[in-house]
């Protein structure tokens, strides 16, 4: 009815499928390393591209480095080629309540750009240094390779906030209260919130809706 852009073209899947990962000694050399700093990412339950991660780690001066990674597309696709101009047409992907129409081939979306557990990534990162009350010192936005440690859902991550306890429970909640802390300060200046209801729907084996939450 809305003439989505439901396929994709056969000719950029194809082309999408030659595309090495990349990571190799050179390429690596260009980068910050961050391969050995705890990183994790955090999704719905049901999300397959893992765009982007954090980091936290104690420096040796006391203080705090957060690090926001999303996964260096820039690396795969280039201006002016087939799959920019494509992924230009569709602005952005489409999720529907059984599908999703992406706005990259798979093999990018799903694989190469996708921050998955236990493997290496090329990621654009920002870092920040904070100190304890999350006043940010420094920051510097760099081109990165990291490595998630553990792939979160959100109601995983949430249990360990709530209960302290859990993977990586020491860095969830350091970054749970740096993050409380700028939140509470944007309020203090005027931001505003504009809170919303996400509707997810479950469906049985035939795609019919069964069920609401």
């Amino acid at each position: 009815e809305y003439g989505l852009p439901y396929k994709y073209p056969d000719n950029l899947v194809k082309a999408a499928q030659k595309i090495e990962a990349g990571i190799t000694d050179e390429e690596i050399a260009k980068r910050e390393d961050y391969r050995e700093v705890v990183t994790f990412t955090i999704d719905p339950a049901d999300a397959k591209d893992f765009d982007d991660a954090l980091s936290i780690r104690k420096l040796d001066n006391g203080r705090w480095e957060a690090g926001v990674h999303i996964a260096d597309v820039s690396h795969y696709v280039l201006p002016g080629t087939p799959i920019d101009t494509e992924a230009y047409k569709r602005a952005t992907s489409i999720y529907l309540v059984d599908r999703t129409f992406p706005m990259l081939p798979e093999k990018l979306c799903n694989d190469l750009c996708s921050l998955r557990q236990d493997e290496d990534k090329l990621t654009y990162s920002t870092i920040f240094e904070m100190d304890d009350d999350a006043n940010v010192l420094k920051s510097r936005i760099v081109k990165t390779v990291t490595r998630s440690n553990r792939r979160f859902t959100y109601e995983e991550a949430q249990q360990i906030i709530e209960t302290g306890q859990g993977d990586f429970a020491p860095e969830i909640l350091a970054l749970d209260r740096l993050a409380k802390q700028l939140r509470a300060r944007r309020f203090a200046e005027g931001a505003i919130s504009f809170e919303r209801e996400e509707v997810k729907f479950i469906l049985d084996d035939t795609g019919k809706p069964v069920d609401v939450f």
